[in-house]
């Protein structure tokens, strides 16, 4: 059997995982790159693929002391996988780290380093170069199941996820229609972003719910279920794809984004994104246009399914 190095091979992120899933399910042993795989890979010609390894030096809390030391690491795995496999991919995330403080010295460094070692650059999102594509979050078998139809009756709007500046909460909430409730899933880590965010609830007198914590997988998923609308506020130019909208569409949600270049895009391909253009948008207009959640599942099983993600690799990996 094949052998691919998956850095990173543990993550917070279940892309990480669902991804090792899907090559194994190719016919490729995932393996993680440490020293005692690293020597017995010489001479074997196994294939590897990196994950945000331009963007780790970017920690929130990280010294200068770490970031260097943090980029040399970065460079010893491009070095190795360079001289040592035979097929070598870049998945490129972000358009730039999200903690960084305006310096961008290293993040430039190692995908400088990575273009010059001819690494397959792909990314997840067809306007930003393609090649890749980012999966649900749920198996394909679940998701051709009919689910039940939770609080039909009433809209749900919902925004999932950590709390950070760059998401643009404060964007969305800057125009939420006052009449129409939304509810709001996540830490914020922030004294200042929290305290911003809670006055702009207040001074607009808001109908906003925010659960100002860390949802376990469980809740969180119970309450996308929920949700017929899911609101994506995250700034343009930051990360090139949006793993919120992949999680929302594998419950049958309905997409409302502010307008970036990722949304437009999804935007032409699927009937369920709803942009948000100005401070006039027509809330009950969107309502009248929600996809049933079904008909977002089928959407999205034909062009994110896991199956297709495991055919996607073999192309990849075993293409010359």
């Amino acid at each position: 059997m094949k052998k691919v190095f998956f850095v990173p091979y543990t993550h917070l992120n279940e892309y990480i995982d669902i991804n090792k899933r899907a090559l194994s399910d190719a016919g490729y042993e995932v393996i993680p790159l440490n020293l005692k795989n690293a020597l017995g890979s010489i001479g074997k010609k196994h294939s590897i693929i990196v994950n945000w390894l331009e963007d780790r030096p970017y920690g929130s809390n990280f010294s200068f002391r770490v970031k260097i030391t943090t980029t040399m690491k970065c460079l010893a795995i491009i070095i190795f996988g360079a001289f040592f496999c035979s097929k070598k991919v870049w998945i490129k995330h972000n358009f730039k780290p999200h903690n960084s403080n305006g310096s961008f010295r290293c993040y430039k460094f190692i995908s400088a380093t990575l273009r010059i070692l001819n690494y397959r650059k792909l990314t997840l999102e067809k306007y930003a170069g393609g090649g890749m594509f980012h999966p649900l979050y749920r198996p394909d078998d679940i998701l051709r199941k009919k689910s039940i139809e939770l609080n039909a009756a009433k809209f749900e709007y919902l925004i999932f996820g950590a709390v950070k500046k760059y998401k643009g909460i404060h964007n969305i909430l800057s125009f939420w229609p006052p009449e129409k409730s939304l509810k709001i899933l996540g830490k914020c880590n922030s004294k200042s972003y929290r305290d911003e965010i809670l006055s702009i609830i207040e001074s607009r007198k808001l109908q906003v719910e925010w659960r100002d914590e860390y949802l376990s997988d469980e809740d969180l998923n119970y309450e996308i279920s929920r949700a017929h609308f899911v609101v994506i506020s995250h700034l343009d130019n930051t990360m090139i794809s949006s793993g919120t909208f992949y999680h929302a569409v594998s419950f049958g949600c309905n997409i409302i984004s502010l307008r970036s270049s990722f949304s437009i895009q999804k935007k032409k391909e699927h009937e369920f994104v709803h942009l948000l253009t100005d401070k006039e948008n027509d809330f009950d207009e969107i309502e009248n246009d929600f996809v049933d959640k079904e008909s977002v599942k089928k959407q999205a099983l034909k062009c994110y399914s896991r199956s297709y993600l495991s055919k996607r690799w073999q192309e990849i990996l075993s293409n010359n």
